[in-house]
């Protein structure tokens, strides 16, 4: 009795605030501790007498709640009688199909009817089961994991807009796939084809470029293909009434996808076909073709043609994997999730470089039958909890410490009911699964304990799914149907945890290579062709590695793109080896040298066409020249002098187009000038008066150098300073004539401009430069803008428009200020910005390249000539003429005077060495097996 009475001591302390709104429990009376012992164990069966008839009202508010939920059902099943009726025949017939359809793969003897799904449609729509129907979207990644806050949140509220999108009649699938590539695909994988090349030098260029991204494809996941389907499942009557309610969910999917700026599109039925073979047969290549392998007369169906040779769901006696032909493979199940989840545990999954697919279902509920689900909930859970309180009363102890999970329970469900009354959030049933493939069942086991430890991380618990592996395989494939009735309740904000999106790739047919992704080691193709913007920049301190990455994408273009011609404004006189070594010309401008270029020029096949807009142009650039040289003296340019330099070069022009004879140069211009009776036109021709008869008179001649050859390049390094903006819109208004030109004969013109920020200086100039890249845009010119300071950019919010309406930026290591300066015009995320910090390595940054955002790791081998030629470090152009002055000795002459042809011998024997030492030798295996790659 001792210890009972000391069990009652605290009974006071302990029943303090159990009456608390919305908890169970009872209130002890305050003269508890006076009662007698007989009293107290008569109060004790008065506690458990209340207790009881507590248990009892909450057992009859259950079935209150059940029986009004049922009279609500019943209610609502009168007033429409009628279609419950044939709702539910047609239920009934349907699920008795189903049934039996499902019987039959269950139990099917041969690999065609094992496949769940019974006819695929040339449009896509799948006929899944009798009267149930799915469709497929395939949709891109986008940057979500190094996006801004902000950003990530614009992501997951889209996602949750498109999952409460779905009504409760609909399943909704989301894959996201990695495919190896086959065997055949890595090894005829041919980056820039040598055939194409105009000659041998940039054969030998396109050939060690594609050891060079060979070798770079090893180090990342290239060699495997990662898509992204979202998959739809509803019911109809036939094909028909389903195409017509999959059109309009497609115009609604394709608004809410597009506010994230994702691409969506449905898939046909071959696209549907070929990524079902290539979760059943990864290693064989799809060959289906509708009109060719079925017909009205044909017996077979589109599961004869991607069915594997044979399917083992109990290979060596075990029923935890299966064997598909010569593949071992296992589908696993999200059993149990932490709460809160990490949004990283797909994009963690996938980025594993295995094969591996990654599915989840969601089936939306009514609101009003998820309510009563949670009711219902919420009641048992009550009606749990005064069982647990009756027995801590019983035997003695604390009553108001409830088991964690109870309580926690409790907690859940009252948040969760809350969220779907008060919140915009639906309830949804969510299944995961996981599916992954190996040579052997030892290299399968090691995959599947890296996707375990991989989930755990992310607060996802994995376990194998065994004897219901056929099954599984049904699951995982994306049809829209789940076959594993493994799921638990999520909202909407807990499902859109499951981000299908991880780290954007960039990998589009035709373009060039832009190094690799910082984060997945992938390669970076893109073709500037597919951008709507042609403006770009290339941004960076010095040596940051702005020239490299230039020279790079130029030697990109020059082999992807053989009809296309390239032109430069250098600088700093480091493109010269580059130029001539693809055979095309190189002008050096400056006082003594003997370059000439026309800056009034014109195209004259366009003469009549247009000859009133190409003299309004030349006129805006003699304006600009004037207004840049008024500035650099810190005179004013005004309104009055434009109207004479626009009077003055119509004067010239018409002068041309009457009496016909040699082009306009700038001395007919200055004394046109000279001509005019104001004496500010004096002054203007005074200003000009040392472009034409003084020792900078280099522009003041027709133009005498070769501007046809496919790659040019016009050196203004020894150009003074004060004539800088003067030299750069001369050579704009040549280009611009080539433009012209090479539109007319369907011809793209790249232009790369250093120095860029200098033509963002003066008013007059960017309005030039803003006419020159709007024409650039109509005429197929793609213009990039080299520049090591944004401080004219900060300054003036024209250039600031030009900047941010263009589509290709490559940001390189940056100051502060203009580090600042572009997470501000861009929006760049932290993560973003510190690829481009003080501590970025040469070559690294961010590429933004369209809504695109990628992380490049600019690394390129130094044991090959395109290194040599790129490389601007000073540093290695000493050992480079050393090299060369070595070769000339032998050659009994001085390093000029080395031929390209020796060169280029020189190069091959090196290339051949190198290529014999790498082959492995007879009888030993390679290094890279098919396998390995």
């Amino acid at each position: 009795m001792a210890n009972k009475d000391e069990s009652f001591k605290n009974m006071e302390t302990l029943a303090e605030g159990l009456r608390r709104p919305g908890e169970v429990g009872f209130e002890l009376d305050p003269e508890f501790a006076k009662m007698s012992k007989r009293e107290r164990k008569r109060y004790v069966k008065k506690v458990h007498k209340e207790l009881d008839r507590e248990l009892s009202a909450k057992r009859s508010e259950i079935r209150d709640a059940r029986a009004a939920a049922k009279e609500a059902e019943r209610t609502q099943a009168k007033s429409a009688a009628e279609v419950t009726k044939k709702l539910k025949e047609r239920s009934a017939k349907s699920d008795k199909l189903t049934a039996e359809q499902r019987r039959v793969r269950d139990n099917a003897k041969n690999v065609v009817d094992a496949i769940g799904y019974n006819r695929m449609f040339e449009n896509g729509i799948c006929e899944v089961e009798e009267g149930y129907y799915s469709e497929t979207l395939s949709f891109d990644d986008i940057t979500y994991q190094n996006a801004r806050d902000d950003d990530q949140k614009t992501i997951l509220a889209a996602m949750c807009d498109i999952y409460n999108y779905f009504p409760a009649d609909t399943t909704v699938q989301f894959s996201v796939v990695n495919t190896p590539l086959r065997h055949d695909q890595i090894r005829d994988r041919q980056f820039y084809d040598p055939s194409r090349q105009a000659n041998d030098v940039l054969k030998e260029d396109a050939e060690t470029m594609n050891e060079v991204l060979s070798d770079k494809l090893a180090e990342g996941v290239s060699n495997i293909k990662r898509s992204r389907y979202m998959t739809i499942g509803i019911h109809a009557n036939n094909p028909i009434e389903a195409r017509t309610r999959f059109s309009r969910i497609n115009t609604d999917l394709t608004g809410n996808f597009e506010q994230i700026r994702c691409d969506v599109t449905p898939m046909t039925g071959l696209e549907r076909l070929s990524v079902l073979q290539s979760l059943l047969r990864p290693d064989r290549k799809f060959t289906f073709d509708y009109e060719r392998d079925l017909s009205i007369y044909s017996p077979d169906s589109s599961k004869d043609f991607i069915a594997p040779m044979s399917i083992n769901f109990k290979p060596d006696g075990s029923n935890m994997y299966f064997k598909v032909d010569d593949k071992y493979c296992q589908v696993l199940v999200m059993r149990k999730y932490d709460s809160p989840l990490e949004d990283t545990v797909v994009a963690n999954l996938v980025n594993m470089s295995m094969p591996i697919e990654v599915t989840w279902y969601l089936q939306p509920m009514e609101k009003s039958k998820a309510i009563n689900f949670v009711k219902t909930r919420r009641a048992w859970i009550d009606a749990e909890t005064i069982e647990e309180q009756k027995k801590a009363v019983q035997q003695g102890y604390d009553y108001s410490i409830l088991p964690s999970e109870l309580r926690y329970s409790r907690e859940e469900t009252e948040d969760l009911l809350t969220q779907l009354q008060g919140q915009q959030q639906h309830l949804f049933m969510f299944s995961g699964l996981i599916y992954t493939w190996a040579e052997s069942p030892e290299k399968l086991t090691e995959q599947v304990l890296q996707i375990l430890d991989v989930a755990s991380s992310a607060g996802v618990q994995v376990e194998t799914l065994e004897y219901r592996q056929r099954q599984g395989l049904n699951s995982i494939l994306p049809l829209g149907l789940n076959h594993i009735e493994i799921s638990r309740p999520f909202t909407t904000s807990e499902a859109c945890i499951f981000v299908p999106f991880a780290t954007q790739e960039l990998e589009q047919e035709g373009g060039s290579w832009y190094y690799q992704n910082k984060l997945s080691n992938n390669l970076v193709f893109g073709n500037r062709a597919n951008l709507a913007s042609p403006v770009g920049f290339i941004s960076g301190k010095t040596g940051s590695g702005k020239g490299f990455f230039a020279k790079n994408e130029i030697e990109g273009t020059l082999l992807s793109k053989p009809d296309d011609q390239v032109i430069i404004f250098d600088r700093a006189g480091e493109y010269k080896l580059l130029v001539e070594h693809a055979g095309g010309t190189y002008a050096s401008f400056g006082v003594g040298l003997d370059a000439h270029l026309n800056p009034l020029g014109m195209d004259k096949r366009r003469e009549s066409e247009d000859f009133g807009t190409q003299v309004a142009f030349k006129a805006d650039a003699m304006i600009a020249q004037a207004a840049a040289a008024a500035n650099e003296t810190m005179t004013v340019f005004s309104e009055e002098e434009r109207s004479i330099i626009q009077r003055c070069v119509e004067n010239i022009f018409r002068r041309y187009n009457v009496e016909g004879g040699r082009e306009p140069i700038l001395e007919d211009f200055y004394e046109e000038l000279k001509r005019q009776p104001e004496p500010m036109a004096q002054n203007i021709a005074l200003r000009y008066e040392r472009f034409v008869s003084g020792y900078s008179n280099f522009f003041n001649h027709e133009t005498d150098i070769d501007l046809t050859a496919r790659t040019v390049g016009l050196n203004f390094k020894d150009v003074p300073d004060s004539m800088l903006v003067f030299a750069l819109i001369s050579f704009c208004e040549t280009v611009r004539n080539i433009m012209y030109s090479n539109f007319d004969q369907g011809r793209r013109t790249w232009l790369y401009i250093e120095e860029m920020e200098s033509l963002f200086k003066y008013p007059s100039v960017l309005n030039y430069f803003r006419r020159f890249a709007n024409e650039c845009r109509k005429f197929g010119m793609y213009l990039t803008g080299i520049t090591q300071s944004t401080e004219s950019m900060i300054r003036n919010q024209d250039a600031n428009a030009i900047v941010k309406n263009s589509d290709f930026i490559m940001l390189l290591k940056q100051s502060k200020e203009d580090r600042d300066y572009w997470a501000d015009a861009l929006g760049l995320s932290p993560l973003e910005v510190a690829c481009i910090d003080e501590g970025a390595p040469r070559g690294w940054g961010l590429l933004v390249f369209g809504s695109a955002r990628v992380p490049i790791k600019g690394e390129f081998p130094t044991d090959n000539h395109l290194y040599e030629l790129f490389s601007t470090d000073p540093n290695e152009w000493a050992e480079k003429k050393a090299r060369e002055a070595l070769d000339a000795a032998k050659h009994g002459g001085t390093a000029e005077n080395v031929a390209p042809q020796d060169e280029f011998r020189r190069r091959k024997r090196v290339r051949g060495r190198k290529k014999k030492r790498n082959e492995p030798k007879q009888g030993s295996q390679s290094s890279k097996s098919g396998s390995d790659v």
